[in-house]
């Protein structure tokens, strides 16, 4: 809020602008063009900019009146066609920078909804996650979010279930999406951890919900038993997860389309045992779309990068991950970019 020193402050600046260009006007006499009045739009912006539209209007009427002193003070030739442009441009001045005011802050609301969104959508603090080594990256767009998430929670039978996805498409929208998606997938996963019924539940939550056949959202989730060391695995349209350290795809037998597109969705568990310092790593395609002098990072150039980092611990592989990603990207983030890794502690 501006202070009330502050809003007489302006308000004088506004009406100094405005007698500034009355007295230089009437002062230049003869010397001064016929453009000189057109000066007054720059008090009348300024209302409007630091005031609101109501105040620009009564600068509008207030700077005609000046120009109108002006004019009997120092003669101006065909004042009936003067007078009109000048009405014309003040009252263009007045709605175009009313315009980009309201511009303004629809951005900062925007701006302010995007951020509320975004923390939503990746929570600070990871769960307690007993017996497993875990950690989270997350590098946002350069303008926005892109409606990446992650999920990382504990299952009624004791395994920690993992889900990292992206809605398709940019903005508000999918971010609002995004959020739904994460609160659906946290509802079914404290119910069961198998990742095919997880993902297929939240798809059918997203294709009886009201408005939603044109959107959709990759995902894949995992389910890791860390007294078993058994992890299982299902894909909906999303890059499959990648074992560490050997960097081996784990795609089950059925990849599903994304959620949202096929209300009958069927997708199949795959299952692997994870031995003595393996692991897994989640991850969204803004990873692999980072570009460096237009070129693309890319699945290939991710893995030979990930290849020498791939036995750190979860922590320090999440965080080299995301320095690798911004050290790339001298463009800047098309895309939001999220990392998950798993291992289960050593007994």
């Amino acid at each position: 809020m501006t202070s009330p020193a502050s809003s007489a402050t302006r308000a004088l600046g506004v009406l100094a602008a405005a007698a500034a260009v009355l007295v230089a006007w009437i002062a230049a006499g003869d010397r001064a063009g016929a453009g000189a009045g057109l000066l007054y739009a720059v008090p009348i912006g300024l209302a409007t900019w630091w005031f609101g539209r109501v105040a620009g209007a009564v600068a509008v009427a207030a700077c005609l009146g000046l120009y109108l002193l002006g004019t009997a003070i120092h003669h101006v030739s065909e004042l009936g066609v003067a007078l009109p442009i000048r009405a014309i441009l003040f009252a263009a001045t007045w709605i175009g920078v009313d315009q980009l005011v309201r511009a303004q802050r629809r951005l900062a609301a925007s701006a302010g909804q995007l951020e509320a969104v975004r923390s939503a959508l990746i929570p600070p603090d990871l769960p307690a996650l007993p017996d497993v080594d875990a950690a989270a990256a997350f590098l946002p767009a350069e303008h926005g979010v892109s409606g990446d998430f992650y999920v990382l929670t504990n299952a009624p039978d004791g395994s920690t279930v993992a889900v990292i996805g992206d809605v398709v498409g940019h903005g508000l929208p999918a971010a609002q999406l995004a959020t739904f998606v994460r609160a659906s997938l946290v509802s079914f996963a404290a119910n069961t951890s198998d990742p095919a019924e997880v993902l297929t539940l939240t798809n059918s939550a997203l294709c009886a919900g009201p408005g939603r056949r044109d959107v959709f959202v990759t995902a894949a989730c995992v389910s890791l038993d860390p007294a078993a060391a058994r992890l299982t695995f299902a894909v909906a349209g999303h890059p499959a997860p990648i074992r560490l350290p050997d960097l081996s795809d784990l795609r089950p037998e059925v990849v599903g389309v994304p959620l949202g597109v096929d209300p009958h969705l069927s997708l199949l568990t795959g299952s692997t045992t994870l031995t003595h310092g393996e692991g897994v790593l989640l991850y969204t395609d803004g990873a692999t779309e980072a570009r460096s002098r237009g070129k693309l990072l890319g699945e290939r150039g991710m893995r030979d990068r990930l290849a020498p980092l791939a036995r750190l611990p979860a922590r320090e592989l999440a965080g080299a991950l995301q320095q690798m990603v911004v050290g790339y990207a001298d463009e800047g983030l098309r895309d939001d970019v999220c990392f998950l890794v798993l291992r289960p502690k050593a007994a």
